[in-house]
């Protein structure tokens, strides 16, 4: 069962708390005393945006919340947006680009630049929440930006990891201490401790 929300009664309600007179409210919000009159009588249905004002004169906001109580916040302004700057669609599920199938991220475009996310068609985002049944908000460009650079850091390790490894079964050379007389005759003198390039003599 759907329960009213009583706009007029919370006007009467915050007036009450922030001790004010239906004329002391009405200056604060630079409106007419009987407007205000109104507000409590049912007759005006105050917006969003005044009925808010109106609570924050007492020191009170307007949240949303479940059906156990708990607060949902509003979808973030900074959410992803297509190339056109549209926001995608709010029932399907939106992800990173790089998260795509093969089979889209290879689909002829007319966008000027590669997207940097993709949404999910209804059968498969059915499917798929089928499995994960949560719902994650769409996310937003802060949000893209951090899963590239962990992807990008990700990457990084790995060759870096790479590199340890080859550098590890590599053998290692010694250290060339040859001197002048080595650099001038090309090999390694006889009388040179490194040998790092020995004679022609000692290779045969």
């Amino acid at each position: 069962m759907s329960i009213r929300f009583s706009a007029e009664r919370y006007v009467v309600r915050a007036r009450r708390l922030a001790d004010l007179s239906q004329r002391e409210l009405a200056e604060q919000l630079g409106i007419s005393r009987s407007i205000v009159s109104r507000l409590e009588t049912g007759e005006v249905v105050p917006s969003t945006d005044l009925l808010s004002r109106i609570m924050a004169i007492a020191g009170l906001r307007l949240v949303v919340v479940d059906s156990d109580g708990a607060l949902v916040d509003p979808v973030s302004e900074h959410v992803a947006r297509d190339n056109a700057g549209r926001r995608y669609p709010a029932h399907l599920d939106v992800n990173p680009v790089e998260m795509a199938p093969a089979a889209y991220l290879w689909r002829p475009r007319r966008e000027r630049h590669a997207p940097r996310a993709w949404f999910q068609l209804r059968e498969e985002r059915d499917r798929r929440r089928a499995e994960l049944p949560s719902i994650d908000d769409h996310p937003t460009v802060g949000d893209l930006a951090a899963y590239r650079r962990m992807l990008f850091e990700q990457k990084a390790a790995r060759m870096h990891a790479q590199a340890a490894a080859r550098a590890a079964t590599e053998p290692t050379l010694p250290d060339c201490s040859c001197g002048l007389e080595c650099e001038e005759s090309g090999p390694c003198v006889p009388s040179c401790g490194c040998q790092c390039e020995p004679p022609v003599s000692n290779l045969a």
